[in-house]
């Protein structure tokens, strides 16, 4: 089950998609210099890039002379990250640059971003701090992944992999404790939201948003009152907003209905427009599923329950399923791909919708298996227990 699925509709926030915002208007700006040795990059085309509008768009470049020297100007109005990348060099320089920051860079050709030292700009120096430790972590992270993968034929693999397990942990809660005292300690500036939002890789992130929301809170509270207008505080703000909402949707329905219990004869909107009760399905047993088209852990168990369904679907048995989208086209679409045979409900607010409040769902996929005067037999009984229940074993 897809415990954190409640929060799929907030979406995931990326570093580079935080950063993807225009600039704020009407503030008077600022002129900062920033001045860069690249050691051994003589003639190394340099790029000023700012992301903005869901694009990185280069602001101004320049080459670097004989000695490796480079120089740019710009004018900021708020706390605003850019991105400084040398050509031919597979990572950029990630800059917190604020007003009246005078901005001494130096690096080393072939090494860029991982060789680099910076002064005059105290967000930057925090932007540095930051990635530097979380590349120390993820490269220790990848060292015992080969270890693991080295030591899997080894005879005595599970005293090793014990080892690999326990360093494994403990380094993840050492860079969380950092994260959390970097948060603390920096809220006032826009480093804290790359903190916030630091990822492992694709699928993990250093924080979780339900059991970490306070330090979201503590960031919002100390940033969007000193920068309203500012793109990424804004969106923070938003952010914030949205998953405390959730939250209080996520207490709400924290317990399923009880086996035994009557649920409610809910009246469902299907997708082909029509209204169907649940009490009016008159079978012996009705699977009422819940799930998404988005959820990839319900692609699977579609599968599965298309081959119950077609054996037992003469036999006293029905499904009804509920998905938890927000396209109908999308969602149809799917219906029509996938071939599904029965039921499919939506009201198109996922999250949202009044059926989850009802039904006192906050993950997929769930469900009730229920018979035909609403009374709930099972909670997330799984198709091979739903199958043996169909065959009266």
């Amino acid at each position: 089950m897809i415990n954190n699925s409640f929060f799929r509709s907030i979406g995931k926030i990326l570093l580079l998609a935080l950063l993807f915002a225009s600039s704020a208007c009407g503030v008077t700006s600022s002129e900062v210099v920033i001045k860069g040795n690249l050691v051994g990059g003589e003639g190394v085309l340099m790029l000023l890039r700012k992301p903005s509008q869901n694009q990185l768009t280069t602001i101004d470049s320049t080459r670097t002379d004989s000695q490796g020297r480079f120089e740019f100007e710009i004018n900021v109005d708020t706390p605003t990250f850019f991105l400084l990348q040398a050509k031919g060099e597979t990572e950029p320089i990630v800059l917190l640059i604020e007003p009246e920051d005078d901005i001494l860079i130096s690096a080393k050709k072939g090494n860029f971003a991982k060789s680099y030292s910076i002064s005059g700009s105290k967000g930057s120096k925090l932007v540095f701090e930051l990635n530097s430790r979380l590349n120390r972590t993820v490269n220790i992270i990848d060292s015992l992944s080969s270890n693991f993968r080295l030591n899997v034929d080894s005879s005595n693999f599970y005293q090793i992999k014990k080892g690999i397990d326990s360093t494994y942990l403990a380094v993840l809660d050492g860079h969380r404790r950092f994260t959390v005292n970097f948060i603390k300690q920096n809220r006032y500036s826009l480093a804290a939201i790359l903190a916030l939002n630091q990822q492992y890789d694709q699928t993990r992130s250093v924080l979780n948003r339900r059991k970490d929301f306070e330090l979201f809170q503590l960031v919002d509270s100390a940033l969007y009152p000193l920068y309203p207008n500012n793109p990424m505080v804004a969106n923070l703000n938003d952010n914030v907003k949205k998953i405390s909402a959730q939250l209080r949707l996520f207490d709400k329905r924290n317990d399923m209905l009880n086996v035994g219990q009557r649920i409610p004869n809910l009246r469902l909107p299907l997708v082909d427009n029509e209204i169907v009760s649940l009490w009016s399905l008159n079978k012996k047993y009705i699977l009422l599923d819940f799930w998404a088209t988005w959820c990839d852990d319900c692609k699977g168990r579609n599968l599965s329950l298309k081959g119950l369904y077609d054996k037992f679907s003469g036999k006293d048995f029905e499904i009804l399923q509920v998905a938890i989208d927000d396209d109908k086209e999308l969602l149809i679409n799917r219906i029509n791909t996938d071939s599904i045979p029965w039921l499919v409900a939506s009201d198109f607010l996922q999250w949202e919708s009044p059926i989850l409040d009802s039904l006192s769902i906050n993950a997929i996929p769930s469900n009730y298996l229920i018979d035909r005067n609403g009374i709930i037999l099972e909670r997330n009984i799984s198709i091979a227990d739903l199958e043996k229940i169909l065959q009266g074993k």
